[in-house]
């Protein structure tokens, strides 16, 4: 986790947050890197387990005045464990997905970019039992799913913000910084 928080910090740094902010529109063109982390999940372990996940996105149609078409690529990671009385079950998530998202430019808010996205989510799942005894099973699994997910992004600058989303992927609830390049 201090490995994560060090790295989210130098990124921000780099980026030069203390930049005078101008009006952040995404169009055509437009490349957008997410780092975050969430909550919420699979199983049983609720809000209790983070995930760390990542997505890039680049701005590729217009729609006209409404909106931008993107298309781009999600990852994540998740461990989590859960102790009981008699045993305890480890849980390992690994996902990839390509990723569609719309923009909707049509919202009049300066530095606010509000958008949805839609992903082809492959999951690999780990799960291993070990109870008292000693006894221990593993259990891996490849599942394919739909993700849909919405989303909002606020820069503070032209290159830095910050993005929450709430959705069926990874975590149900993930927050961040957004780099745009």
């Amino acid at each position: 986790m201090k490995k994560v928080l060090f790295v989210l910090v130098t990124a921000v740094l780099c980026c030069g947050i203390m930049q005078e902010s101008q009006a952040q529109a995404y169009e055509k063109g437009s490349k957008v890197l997410n780092i975050g982390l969430g909550v919420g999940g699979w199983y049983d372990f609720g809000f209790g387990a983070p995930g760390v996940s990542a997505s890039f996105e680049a701005g590729i149609w217009p729609t006209g005045k409404f909106g931008v078409i993107g298309l781009g690529a999600y990852t994540g990671f998740r461990v989590a464990v859960d102790k009981y009385d008699f045993y305890d079950v480890a849980y390992t998530n690994f996902v990839i997905a390509p990723r569609g998202t719309y923009h909707f430019t049509i919202i009049p808010v300066e530095k606010l970019d509000v958008y949805a996205a839609i992903q082809l989510i492959t999951a690999f799942e780990s799960i291993n039992y070990r109870d008292d005894d000693d006894f221990f099973t593993d259990s891996n699994n490849l599942n394919i799913y739909p993700g849909v997910v919405a989303g909002v992004r606020y820069y503070f600058s032209d290159r830095f913000g910050v993005f929450g989303e709430v959705g069926y992927n990874l975590n149900y609830i993930t927050g961040g910084i957004a780099l745009s390049f």
